[in-house]
């Protein structure tokens, strides 16, 4: 008898698998179809995309090109810019800092800055602290930044809050904190400023040690240096025109270079105990406010339009750019998806649908 149920368990085991692989096929022939279909018609040069499954990667793929004039192809080691994906890791490091008892989500942001202030506003400044600045309820300006050109363009991210060399990029208190939700790539430069005092180091510099080196994303940082661009795809506007790279004085609102296989190492770690924040931090990261009616926590946007589960996780656009990192926890599955062009927000949304709804019935 035992026997005979083994062999039963064991055949209902396989067919179980052959279908689970059967289905994750159609899902890779649908989006070898459909991602293609989409980056030529929007003239879009290239894209990376991984989708994860039960804390396993089942599919990671390139499309297209990296360098059109050089043919080089998109691999999944390709780096990227992720503009405001950027703040999600921002959002990682203050909370490292948060469990380490040098900073407190509830204290002023003032605390912790010397030799700059918001400017005098009719509203209280002080009301200003971490966690309303990481949920973007501190009443602040600045939505986004558009970068530079050259690294000769950049000044200090002091003098980009104070808009001494870019009026565009002068960080001001517009409303009163916690009245209302409003996006402010703002208000997470002053958390860049923040880590800076705090730590004694730059921002890119402390991100590297406190978060991608314990992480092992060997090819991800807020340092643009040669070696980081090396294996980088180019940018790409609208007419697939290669562009320059914009750089960022607000790194930690837009900066971040990277790649498809350190963004999945960060989705790993996210699911599981990893060695830079506990799982209470990370609860309290991708839990969103009432103030933002349930779309925003600190670092992390909540999506439920693809069906009837929940996404945490962000979107990034800066010129030449768009991509998307949006995670199931309750499944432990979600999507990746990188782009190197400025009509990128197109191809990633198919892909994305695509993908929810295979999830949905998966």
């Amino acid at each position: 008898m035992k026997t005979i149920i083994t062999i039963i368990v064991m055949a209902l085991t396989i067919s179980a698998v052959n279908a689970q692989m059967t289905s994750e096929n159609e899902l890779l022939k649908t989006l070898d179809v459909t991602t293609p279909e989409a980056l030529q018609v929007n003239k879009v040069p290239g894209l990376a995309i991984a989708i994860i499954k039960e804390g396993e990667v089942i599919i990671k793929k390139g499309y297209g090109f990296a360098n059109v004039a050089q043919g080089t192809k998109v691999e999944t080691n390709t780096g990227f810019n992720i503009g405001s994906i950027s703040k999600t890791f921002t959002a990682w490091g203050i909370m490292k800092l948060v469990e380490e008892g040098k900073i407190y989500l509830d204290n002023s942001a003032a605390v912790y800055i010397s030799n700059w202030k918001l400017p005098a506003s009719e509203f209280d400044a002080s009301k200003v602290t971490i966690r309303n600045l990481l949920q973007h309820t501190a009443g602040l300006s600045v939505h986004g930044y558009s970068g530079y050109e050259t690294k000769n363009e950049l000044t200090s991210i002091r003098n980009s809050l104070s808009g001494i060399s870019n009026p565009d990029e002068k960080v001001a208190l517009i409303m009163e904190p916690e009245s209302k939700w409003q996006y402010s790539g703002g208000g997470y430069s002053i958390l860049q400023l923040v880590i800076e005092e705090v730590t004694g180091q730059t921002f890119a510099d402390y991100m590297d040690s406190n978060l991608f080196r314990p992480l092992r994303m060997r090819n991800t940082s807020f340092n643009i240096d040669h070696q980081l661009l090396k294996n980088s795809a180019k940018a790409y506007d609208e007419e697939a025109q290669e562009i320059p790279l914009r750089l960022f004085n607000a790194q930690a609102a837009a900066g971040l270079h990277t790649t498809l296989d350190d963004l999945i190492l960060f989705a790993k770690a996210s699911f599981s105990k990893n060695p830079v924040i506990s799982q209470k931090s990370l609860d309290l990261l991708i839990a969103p406010t009432k103030i933002s009616q349930g779309n925003y926590g600190m670092g992390y946007m909540e999506m439920n339009r693809f069906g009837d589960f929940t996404l945490h996780g962000h979107g990034g656009s800066n010129e030449g750019w768009h991509s998307g990192f949006m995670l199931d926890f309750e499944s432990k599955s979600g999507i990746i998806i990188l782009t190197n062009g400025s009509s990128g927000r197109n191809v990633l949304f198919g892909s994305m649908k695509d993908w929810a709804q295979w999830h949905g019935h998966n």
